[in-house]
């Protein structure tokens, strides 16, 4: 017996490993998935019939055994996505804080009362007229000043990062 599944092994191996190939991009998967085909015939052979050839039947058989892994592998992906998703989270919050920092780092750059305006619109979200009122400007000039730092600021973070 072990001679004739030795020798259905080597017969139907090169064609099994090109139909899997075919389906499944790795190649240590499509070894697991041989041995495991070879495996199954084994402990079924007795139920084989002779309805169909013995390569379809080995065939049909690695095609289930390849629908398990791909199940199993999803199942393993997802799991490993959900921390990828966590870690990718935290890298961006990371990255958020980054920029967060440098723009305040800017911000601290300015002249008063530049400064000011920017740090009272962007960290405290005041209208330009409360703004005006707190630094003894107008509404105008502050809204005027605060467009023009900013975008000096973008010009000066697009030539820092390009």
């Amino acid at each position: 017996m072990q001679g004739q599944i030795e020798q259905l092994f080597r017969h139907y191996y090169k064609d099994l490993r090109l139909f899997l190939a075919a389906r499944c991009p790795d190649a240590h998967m499509i070894d697991d998935i041989i041995q495991n085909t070879f495996l199954q015939a084994l402990r079924s052979i007795e139920r084989f019939n002779g309805d169909s050839s013995l390569k379809t039947w080995l065939f049909g058989i690695a095609k289930h055994e390849l629908y398990r892994s791909f199940r199993k592998n999803r199942e393993q992906l997802s799991q490993l996505g959900d921390l990828s998703e966590r870690e990718s989270a935290d890298h961006a919050h990371i990255h958020h804080r980054v920029v967060a920092n440098e723009i305040m780092a800017s911000i601290n750059r300015l002249s008063p009362p530049l400064d000011e305006i920017m740090r009272l619109r962007l960290v405290h979200e005041l209208s330009f007229k409360e703004i005006g009122l707190r630094v003894g400007r107008s509404e105008n000039y502050c809204r005027v000043n605060f467009f023009r730092a900013r975008q000096k600021m973008r010009e000066a973070y697009h030539d820092e990062h390009v």
